[in-house]
């Protein structure tokens, strides 16, 4: 329902699979942003968690391309 959903809004594959790929590279920016803070730890911390996103992005760029391909079929 919610991959259907983003379908009709225009949300296309390559448009989550373009926001995965910007959450690593942001997942790494953030890291070497803070890691010059002082705080490494909570660096690191939050370079991970901004970096856990692109698997959520990647899954539901694979659904929304189920989607795509089905209407293409109908």
């Amino acid at each position: 329902m919610l991959v259907k959903r983003m379908h009709q809004l225009g949300i296309t594959s390559d448009v989550l699979q373009i926001l995965g790929f910007a959450s690593i590279l942001a997942s790494i920016g953030t890291w070497r942003a803070a890691k010059n803070s002082g705080d490494a730890a909570h660096a690191e911390r939050f370079g991970i968690f901004v970096g856990l996103w692109a698997p959520t992005f990647f899954a539901l760029a694979s659904e929304v391309a189920v989607v795509e391909n089905s209407s293409d079929d109908a």
